[in-house]
């Protein structure tokens, strides 16, 4: 958003639309204060004077009460903007009665009280009705002062005395609007800049809302990617299975259609079986490749990689002997299973490539260390990695493979899942000795 310029500022200042929160209630207690200080100023000079008072007392006071009771009503109602007008208005109006009735001498004591409610309120309104405001008020200063020296017959005394006052009310009140106008204009640019400031930071919040929510779908369609990539790899397992599987079909139907009785009945069976097998082969391969956000859940650490031996057993050749060591650990994971499935089937598949030879591939469950942390352990006795490739193996895009055959994202995306259920990943190697991988995940102790 760009900044607004001096001259915009300036304008807003000259053009207030309406009043804020922070002005409406200050007006509120303007009003409130002003219509009291009236009734109580005549009160008290009616009780100090007696029977010498002066009738036009009670009778402004009524005036300042009675106007000051209108604006309220129109505050209240909302119309703040509309009450201030009718206040300055109105104040200016009484002055105008003040001044030439009384004179300027009698209204120095109270002259302050009188005019910083009025400038007040002109500088709320803007620079322009303050300056107006502000040559009223001057105006009628010199009016007073005119009818100071008209009481005296114009001697020269009075005259000099009058013009005196005059000098040091009007200057006074030219300060006064002065002070007032640099600090009200003041305080409105510093809000209007802070609602910038605000403005902005809930635009850079919004953006980066939609950015991170932009990265979490990318992070999913990742993990996807992966999925879909590891099951290109079991195809062929899962095709061998299924071959199998449809052997054993036709085998039972075969026997049924050559028995009677009993033995019908468990060739059915064996079918049956046969056939729900097959589904849940189908249905596993489903679940693995469905797009669908992560759903953590409480695991069997060592269940649940001891469910994975014959699927990563899919993924090395007959030169690779694959191990998954669990021990005697009784622990909880807190962990998606389809993700931990991919992660585990992601990195076999690297180790894989990393020993074209044949070699040695084993997943290890390690008990947890003083944190609670299990450690999932992955160890290859494949190529191993250079010092400057380790250090880098965990950044996104980064990969050693030829182009068309990786994209660096793997492990990248498995640190991003660990990390994200509060793990970490930490990545051992070294040329020509192999490679392993620690996946550290916090746990809590299997429920007896």
């Amino acid at each position: 958003m760009p900044e607004s310029s001096p001259s915009t500022r300036a304008a807003a200042a000259e053009r207030p639309a309406g009043l804020g929160r922070r002005t409406d209630a200050m007006l509120g207690s303007l009003l409130l204060l002003v219509g009291l200080y009236h009734p109580l100023l005549a009160a008290w000079t009616a009780f100090r004077l007696g029977a010498g008072l002066d009738m036009m007392v009670p009778a402004m006071a009524a005036a300042h009460l009675l106007l000051c009771l209108l604006c309220l009503i129109e505050h209240r109602a909302g119309r703040s903007l509309h009450a201030a007008v009718v206040f300055l208005a109105g104040e200016l109006l009484l002055l105008v009665l003040a001044y030439g009735y009384w004179g300027l001498a009698a209204q120095l004591r109270v002259q302050l009280v009188q005019l910083v409610p009025v400038l007040l309120v002109a500088a709320v309104l803007g620079r322009r009705p303050l300056a107006w405001t502000a040559a009223w008020l001057c105006g009628l200063m010199a009016l007073g002062g005119w009818v100071d020296a008209a009481s005296g017959l114009f001697r020269t005394d009075r005259v000099l005395h009058a013009t005196s006052d005059l000098a040091v009310s009007a200057f006074g009140t030219v300060m006064t609007a002065w002070l007032l106008h640099h600090s009200v204009t003041g305080l409105r640019e510093s809000l209007q800049e802070a609602h910038q400031r605000s403005q902005e930071l809930a635009r850079k919040r919004d953006e980066l809302q939609v950015e991170m929510q932009a990265r979490e779908r990318s992070r999913d369609q990742l993990v996807h990617a992966m999925k879909m990539d590891n099951v290109g790899r079991l195809a062929s397992g899962i095709a061998h299975d299924f071959n199998h599987l449809l052997a054993l079909i036709q085998g039972y139907v075969a026997k049924a259609r050559r028995s009677e009785g009993e033995t019908l009945q468990a060739a059915l069976q064996g079918a049956d079986s046969a056939t729900r097998r097959a589904s849940a082969v189908s249905r596993r391969l489903l679940d693995f490749s469905r797009l669908e956000p992560g759903r953590p859940q409480l695991l069997d650490a060592a269940a649940t990689l001891a469910a994975m031996a014959p699927t990563l057993q899919q993924v090395f050749d007959d030169r690779v002997h694959c191990e998954v060591e669990t021990g005697d650990v009784q622990r909880l994971i807190h962990f998606d299973p389809a993700q931990l499935e991919s992660i585990l089937l992601s990195l076999a598949v690297n180790a894989s490539q990393a020993m074209p030879d044949g070699g040695r591939f084993t997943l290890r469950l390690q008990p947890p260390d003083t944190d609670g942390r299990v450690v999932l352990q992955l160890q290859d006795t494949g190529q191993g990695m250079s010092e400057t490739v380790r250090a880098r193996c965990l950044e996104p895009f980064f990969t050693t493979k030829p182009v068309g055959q990786g994209t660096g994202l793997g492990l990248a995306v498995t640190a991003g899942l660990v990390e994200a259920a509060g793990g970490a990943v930490q990545v051992h190697s070294r040329p020509g000795e192999g490679t392993r991988i620690d996946l550290q995940l916090p746990s809590r102790p299997l429920a007896a």
